[in-house]
């Protein structure tokens, strides 16, 4: 037999670890031995050894007083460990302490042991050892002394006394420590086993066999109490009054010990030993006169609370030492000392938030609380109505709202989803540490009102509600603030999602009351109860449409709240016949308003809206909550709330089309009817707004084919409201005023997908085909490489149309036309070679009737992309390089004489000769060369306004065509204006030379030329001087058309004008050109027109005249002489008639004379 019984420490106590030591007293069937001894026999013959004596069993009893002094002697050894000693440490090593605590639990067993054997025979003992009695009191008093020592072992002795090395510890302050709490037990276990067997029952001895149990459980809170005074407010919920292992193990055994006695005997419970002592402490202030130590807690009721907690704890073991937790047998409630404790809490300042650390310590009381309340004890709502007492008052306080955490989210920026789910989350949520008290109580309440009603039993209900519906009034709901609000509604909103009672009978007939006709059928009580929770709510909630700017943020989350009511009946699947307008009214004039809080309320309710209409149910009146705002909203509201609502629009439509076809329910009817009466006219008017369909095109579109499909399975529905596929179609395919081409893309590829719906659309609409190809043209030409994948959906469409087949001669061109990423340039190129094969001129006015028609409005939509802010994109280029390839190959089919609107000319006017946007001609300048060109094929000599065209061209481009270059004197010509003289023919350059001098070399009264006269200088040197890259006739036609021009405008402006240098420039360029020089047809032709020219001038400015001449003269003195002879027959003709200038004329005559001669002799 093992007389050496000892606790064996595992150290400090880890919360979630409950598995005992297996070599603890516990483990080893203490508590049973004691309880229930079993039977044992002892020889005689046996020995024990006793204090290192060997003394034969049966009588070392006899010998008791003697070792009852060998025993204080050894627990005088350990006593001098109660507080450090240098002295004394350094001689420790040579004392073996755990032997010490060894030989006394071996002595204490043996006489538990002995007595257990002899049982009746104790009035035996006492004859042969009539001192036997006072011996034992002797033992008693020793044991008692040295656990009355606690009080002297310092409060850091609790804290590092305990070790993960057990017993081999060799620390003296740890085996001092640990026979404290071994010795406890032994005593309670001897006096129980010495009484039971002396002459007298134990109930003859209860008393002090109670107050000895009362010193033990005193001295244990004592030592909890001195780890809890270290302890900070924030680790008291990590920690337990268990400093060890040990003395959790000896809390359980005594637990269990008494209780079992409790039963037993009728003696008092274990809760009523605690609830004793702590009593005491929660009295304190009563008895001021009282030096107990327990008086000392600075905090009784947290610490009162919080050993009850850990200690109900305990009560998840079976008497087996395996861990339950809340299913075991064992549990046994102490609602009372809880009641008590929150008392004593809420009469100490706890019900007017008087305490100073009020917050700080119910976060920690309430999850003790919930633990025990809602797992643990069988429900009771006392506890949660003594805990509402410490809210009710201060709900307007701003520190009650969670400060850290996942919902640290400011009020308003909560949304009503928010709200609901930070409800539900919390009583879910098993990790409160992050949730302030107000939130940790609200979840106390969740979980209590989730776990214990779920039954026909309404008593809690009745009481809880009882309880906090008597706290509110319309008038004090009004009075709140914010915050004040924002906890009411995390109150109520608790409330009405975790009341749960099922399985109404007849009985409660009075809720159907309350009830909407439509909700009399049999439901779960659960939602009547929710029912009646909301309509409290909103009883209480003040008006949400009456607000101002002071009290906006208040209302919205008043908003909010009504909101949540929505989200609950969605839930629970309930009907919203009997609330929806409430809702709408207010919305219908929230929506109207352009305030902030306004916007707040309407984004709020968008968000309910989406999220009740996006499952796949649209009944229960959910067609109720559209009306009149959609309409409003899409107009004002934001491009993310657009979007919001326009996936819910679509979501809902899918789902009526799906149900439609599933099943025939009045449900699909009413919200197809909403949708056409609140949704389609605004969505047809969102085609006109640019920044809204930037990013929601999609969802535009998506709706728009819906309605047209619709329209055309129901035509008499899409009537009653104005609207048919017909005007649908033609508004979302061929509207010019659409702004988004993605919008027409994507609106007719999803067209494009039903057959059906494209024959029927063909029925209806005459021009369908024509409409496609004209949107094909628009998605080709302003969507370029936005979603190639679309276009040519709209591209093989039109590909199987005959007319448009008829312009590609080979297949060959027809499947390039697919592959080719320019496939808009390709079918322009086509359609020019098209045209230049038919014969007859009705054919040609047919074939361009056609043309014009797949370009008619062109000019309206084509530069829609185009913005000072894009004009360098690559989109922009596209689209001029389409306008001009158009006006290349096209020219003659898009204009027509007769029309003086025609699409060329618009055309022209809207995209190359804009006078609004200036910073499209950097675009212009890019295609000059092409609609120079375009223009060859029209005849443009015999109309006037083509020549006004082609004047307005180069008046508006010279200056960017021809630019100077980082050297200021000289200037660079763009290649597409030098193009137009490289490709054109001899006849058009002539024409375009004729309108250039026309239009830019004449002199006004005031000697002043044209503002780009000098610019149309540059170009003919330009080209005169490169004249490798162009034909002779160019040079020819310079000489005969611009020759006489340049001269005449030379002798009429002042002496230092820019012109005059740039005319010797041109003659010297003229002169040096090697076309010239080796065309003696082109030298005669030139001097003749000088020598026209210069008769022409001497009439005009004599001066200038020979001027002219005199700069001539070094570039070529040939001229010179070749003009002499019809100067010297001017001169004699002056003279003989006497004219005033004769003299002059003279002598001009003769300086010019000299000069030749001068410049013959030089050479």
């Amino acid at each position: 037999m093992d007389f050496c019984l000892t606790f064996n420490c595992n150290g400090k106590v880890n919360l979630n670890d409950w598995e005992l030591d297996k070599n603890g007293l516990f483990s080893r069937g203490e508590v049973e031995k004691v309880l229930y001894p079993q039977d044992e026999c002892l020889s005689s013959e046996k020995n024990i050894q006793l204090f290192n004596y060997t003394v034969p069993f049966t009588t070392a009893l006899l010998d008791l007083k003697h070792f009852n002094k060998c025993m204080n002697m050894q627990l005088k050894i350990l006593s001098r460990h109660e507080t450090y000693n240098q002295v004394l440490s350094s001689k420790a090593d040579d004392i073996d302490f755990y032997y010490v605590r060894c030989i006394i639990s071996e002595f204490i067993l043996y006489i538990r042991i002995y007595l257990n054997s002899i049982k009746g025979n104790y009035q035996s003992l006492q004859v042969i050892n009539e001192n036997i009695e006072e011996e034992f009191n002797e033992l008693f008093v020793i044991i008692k002394h040295f656990l009355e020592r606690i009080h002297n072992i310092p409060d850091t002795t609790f804290h590092y006394a305990p070790s993960k090395l057990g017993n081999q510890c060799t620390q003296p302050e740890y085996h001092m420590y640990h026979m404290h709490i071994e010795l406890r037990w032994f005593f309670i276990s001897l006096m129980y086993t010495k009484h039971i067997y002396s002459q007298y029952s134990i109930e003859n001895h209860l008393d002090e066999f109670e107050n000895v149990q009362a010193m033990i459980i005193n001295d244990l809170i004592y030592i909890s109490l001195k780890i809890f005074e270290t302890m900070p407010l924030t680790q008291i919920q990590q920690k337990t009054p268990y400093n060890c292992t040990c003395i959790r193990e000896l809390w359980l055994m005594l637990q269990i010990f008494i209780d079992s006695l409790s039963d037993r005997m009728k003696s008092k419970s274990f809760w009523e030993y605690i609830n004793e002592c702590i009593n005491r402490l929660l009295n304190r202030n009563v008895s001021n006169n009282n030096k107990d130590f327990l008086t000392l807690c600075k905090n009784s009721e947290l610490f009162c609370l919080w050993i009850v907690h850990h200690l109900s704890l305990l009560y998840g073991y079976n008497s087996d030492g395996i861990y339950l937790g809340s299913k075991c047998s064992r549990i046994r409630p102490n609602y009372e000392q809880v009641e008590r404790i929150l008392k004593t809490y809420i009469s100490k300042g706890g019900k007017d938030g008087e305490r100073d650390e009020i917050d700080e310590e119910l976060c920690i009381m309430i999850p003790l609380l919930n633990t025990i309340v809602t797992n643990w004890w069988h429900p009771q709502v006392s506890i949660i109505s003594l805990l509402w007492d410490c809210f009710h008052k201060r709900l307007d306080e701003p520190f009650l709202l969670q400060v850290s955490g996942p919902w640290t989210l400011s009020v308003e920026k909560k949304t009503t989803m928010d709200l609901l789910k930070q409800v539900k989350d919390r009583i879910t949520n098993t990790e409160c540490i992050k949730e302030s008290s107000y939130g940790m109580f609200l979840r106390l309440l969740g979980s209590f009102l989730r776990i214990n009603y779920n039954n026909n039993d309404t008593k809690h209900w009745n009481q809880i509600k009882g309880r906090i519906y008597s706290k509110f009034s319309k008038g004090k709901v009004e009075e709140f603030s914010t915050t004040g609000l924002y906890n009411f509604l995390s109150l109520f909103l608790t409330l009405a999602v975790t009341a749960d009672t099922t399985n109404v009978v007849s009985s409660e007939y009075n809720y159907y009351n309350l009830l909407p006709k439509f909700m009399f059928v049999k439901i779960d009580n659960r939602f009547i109860i929710n029912f009646l929770q909301c309509s409290v709510m909103l009883d209480l909630l003040p008006l949400s449409k009456e607000y101002n700017n002071e009290n906006g943020k208040k209302h919205n989350l008043i908003w909010k709240g009504k909101l949540t009511v929505l989200l609950l009946y969605n839930d629970l699947k309930l009907n919203l016949a009997n609330i929806a307008s409430l809702y709408i009214n207010t919305v219908n004039i929230i929506c109207c308003r352009k305030d902030d809080t306004s916007r707040i309320m309407m984004n709020n309710f968008i968000d309910v809206f989406s999220t009740i209409l996006s499952s796949t149910n649209i009944g229960l009146g959910k067609y109720l909550l559209f009306s009149g705002w959609i309409d409003r909203y899409l107009l004002e509201c934001s491009n993310k709330m657009v979007g919001t609502l326009m996936k819910v629009l679509i979501n809902v439509f899918e789902s009526c089309i799906y149900l439609a076809k599933t099943s025939n329910t009045g449900d699909v009817e009413q919200m197809l009817d909403a949708l056409w009466c609140y949704v389609a006219s605004r969505v047809r008017q969102l085609v006109f707004d640019p920044a809204l369909t930037n990013v929601h095109f999609e969802d535009i579109s998506k709706l728009a084919v819906l309605f047209t499909l619709e329209a055309l399975k129901n035509p008499a529905t899409a009537k009653k409201y104005k609207h048919s596929a017909t005007t649908l179609f033609q508004h979302f395919a061929s509207s010019v005023i659409v702004k988004d081409i993605r919008i027409t893309r994507h609106y007719l590829t999803l067209i494009l997908k039903q057959d059906q719906a494209i024959q029927d659309l063909k029925k209806e609409i005459k021009n369908f085909d024509t409409i496609i190809i004209q949107a094909w043209i628009k998605c080709s030409i302003i969507g370029h490489d936005t979603n190639r994948n679309e276009i040519k959906v709209l591209q093989n469409y039109i590909l199987q149309l005959e007319d448009i087949q008829k312009i590609f001669e080979t297949s060959n061109d027809i499947q390039e036309f697919q592959n080719n990423d320019e496939s808009i340039l390709m079918f322009i190129m086509h359609s020019m070679k098209k045209r230049s094969t038919l014969k007859t001129e009705q054919e040609r006015i047919q074939y361009d009737i056609k043309w014009r028609l797949y370009f008619n409005h062109l000019e309206k939509w084509i530069l829609l992309p185009i913005m000072e802010e894009t004009k360098d994109s690559e989109l922009a280029l596209w689209i001029y390089r389409c306008i001009g390839t158009l006006i290349l190959c096209t020219s003659i089919m898009l204009y027509s004489k007769n029309q003086p609107n025609n699409i060329f000319k618009t055309l022209l006017n809207k995209t190359i000769l804009s006078v609004e946007h200036n910073f499209l001609k950097n675009l212009g300048k890019k295609t000059f060369s092409m609609i120079l060109l375009g223009m060859e094929t029209l005849n443009v000599k015999s109309d006037i306004s083509l020549q006004v065209l082609i004047r307005d061209l180069f008046d508006q481009y010279m200056p960017f065509l021809i630019i100077p270059t980082t050297n200021a004197n000289t200037f660079k010509v763009s290649d597409s204006l030098l193009k137009c003289f490289k490709d054109a023919k001899a006849d058009y350059i002539r024409l375009i030379l004729e309108i250039l001098m026309t239009n830019f070399f004449n002199v006004s009264n005031d000697n002043m030329m044209h503002k780009h006269f000098y610019l149309v200088m540059i170009l003919l040197q330009n080209l005169l001087k490169d004249e490798i890259n162009y034909a002779c006739h160019i040079v020819e036609s310079i000489i005969v058309i611009c020759t006489s021009y340049i001269i005449g405008c030379y002798v009429k402006v002042h002496d230092h004008h820019p012109h005059k240098q740039q005319t010797i420039d041109f003659i010297n360029n003229i002169i040096r050109n090697r076309y010239y020089k080796e065309n003696n047809s082109l030298q005669d032709k030139f001097y003749n027109i000088i020598s026209s020219s210069v008769k022409k001038s001497l009439i005009i400015n004599q001066h200038n005249t020979f001027e002219l001449l005199r700069s001539i003269l070094p570039i070529s003195t040939e001229m010179v002489q070749f003009l002499s002879p019809e100067l010297e027959y001017t001169l004699n003709d002056l003279e003989i008639h006497r004219r005033p200038n004769a003299a002059s004329f003279r002598y001009c005559w003769n300086q010019l004379r000299n000069l030749m001669k001068s410049n013959m002799t030089n050479h």
